[in-house]
């Protein structure tokens, strides 16, 4: 920083301004001032590319004392009150700062215009809305821009555009605090052909590793290439200045870099590319039985569309029937079999043809129905409905099997078949 104090008092103006540099960790010192008042400012091209005019200090130097003196560049939130105004504070909005230059001169370039633009989702009395959003800024006579209004902590697409000129687009994290600087160089002139310029570079992964066979890509353009061996890889931009440059290999996240590409020498990247996080956090399952009131809600749904037999808890006690199976006698498309002298099986016939175990579900539970009697696990007098589908596509998707029919039941006993079930037979 280039630190100068300047006297204010008449007495002292023979003295003149007195000048000096700041050191590497910002220090610096002025010797032998007299007795008198000062007023005490720095330079430096931080402020420069922050539109801001040198900070200036009074000090008063009396009886031969050292005074310590601190200059700072204002802080990012004094920043958005000089630019945006305080409300900028509170809306949670930034402002990118920044010179619009010709990357051929340097000069600066004025009245351009820098338009950013975002997806956003807006709620309002009728919703959420999602759209995009768009902020614009013209450049000063000095090529500077303010562009106030874009959000923080979000990515924004910004370019930079003359009657005759254009930047090509780039992708800016905002970041938290709210300010960020980035100066452009108009890639693109009407008036001058291309020149080519190289762009190179290196991949590797975080530990240094290089990374071969990375696609690295020159965005809004079809200039790519691919990186050897080694991670290294070359471009031919046909344009210089500020540009977007991509980098893409499977099992890395992919990451995009601005690059000030100059005429002369091009420019030289150094990507660091990191690994998907293959943590996965803890899944949990969380299931609970249909209460009773639900079942019987689900019930009542299902009978009004009519796929099915249905038998409520008034038809069901009409049947006066003895154990579960004489439920589903008379029933069309179900039997009952003896399959021995004890035990009895519900059939039904299968879209192939052939005679077919339907599936049998009780409060929810899908019961296996190989070697076992229903009528001793499921009492007859216990059954309050009974949803019956002699066809596979009758039944509800989570009733049906692949290739039989369904029986449900339903007892409004939460936790009885479970139970039941578990108890050694």
């Amino acid at each position: 920083a280039h630190v100068q104090v300047l006297p204010l008092e008449p007495s002292l103006q023979l003295a003149g301004r007195r000048t000096t540099e700041s050191d590497s960790s910002g220090r610096f010192a002025v010797d032998q001032l007299a007795d008198g008042r000062y007023l005490a400012g720095f330079f430096h091209p931080k402020l420069d590319s922050l539109g801001l005019d040198p900070p200036v200090r009074r000090v008063d130097v009396r009886g031969g004392r050292d005074v310590s003196l601190d200059l700072a560049v204002p802080s990012p939130a004094a920043v958005l009150d000089l630019w945006c105004g305080e409300r900028a504070g509170r809306d949670t909005t930034g402002v990118v700062l920044g010179y619009v230059r010709d990357v051929h001169t340097a000069a600066p370039l004025e009245r351009a215009t820098v338009a950013a633009r975002w997806s956003a989702i807006t709620l309002g009395a009728r919703g959420a809305r999602a759209g995009v959003e768009e902020v614009f800024a013209r450049t000063s006579a000095a090529g500077w821009f303010g562009l106030c209004g874009v959000p923080r902590g979000a990515v924004v697409v910004l370019r930079a555009t003359t009657t005759t000129d254009s930047s090509a687009l780039l992708e800016l994290d905002i970041p938290e605090n709210g300010v960020l600087v980035r100066d452009i160089a108009l890639s693109r002139s009407e008036n001058r052909p291309p020149v080519p310029v190289p762009l190179a570079g290196w991949v590797h992964d975080a530990s240094g590793q290089p990374l071969a066979g990375a696609r690295v890509h020159l965005w809004g353009t079809a200039v790519e290439a691919r990186t050897n061996e080694d991670g290294g890889f070359r471009l031919v931009a046909l344009n210089a200045g500020t540009q977007l440059v991509e980098a893409r290999m499977i099992g890395f996240v992919p990451l995009r870099r601005v690059v000030d590409v100059t005429p002369d020498s091009g420019a030289h990247l150094e990507l660091t590319m990191t690994e998907f996080p293959m943590d996965i956090d803890t899944v949990r399952v969380l299931a609970a039985r249909p209460r009773s009131r639900e079942a019987l809600a689900g019930f009542e749904r299902r009978r009004r569309l009519g796929y099915g037999v249905f038998f409520d808890a008034e038809q069901l006690e009409l049947r006066r029937a003895l154990v579960f199976t004489d439920l589903l006698r008379g029933v069309a498309g179900v039997s009952v079999r003896s399959t021995d002298m004890m035990s009895r099986a519900i059939v039904m016939q299968g879209s192939s043809g052939a005679v077919c175990a339907p599936a049998l579900v009780v409060d929810g539970l899908r019961l296996p129905t190989a070697d076992l009697n229903v009528d001793d696990v499921v009492p007859a007098d216990l059954v309050r409905a009974i949803e019956v589908y002699a066809r596979r596509i009758q039944a509800p998707p989570e009733y049906q099997t692949t290739d039989c029919g369904s029986v449900v039941v339903w007892t409004g006993l939460r936790g009885w078949m479970a139970r039941r079930l578990s108890r050694p037979r």
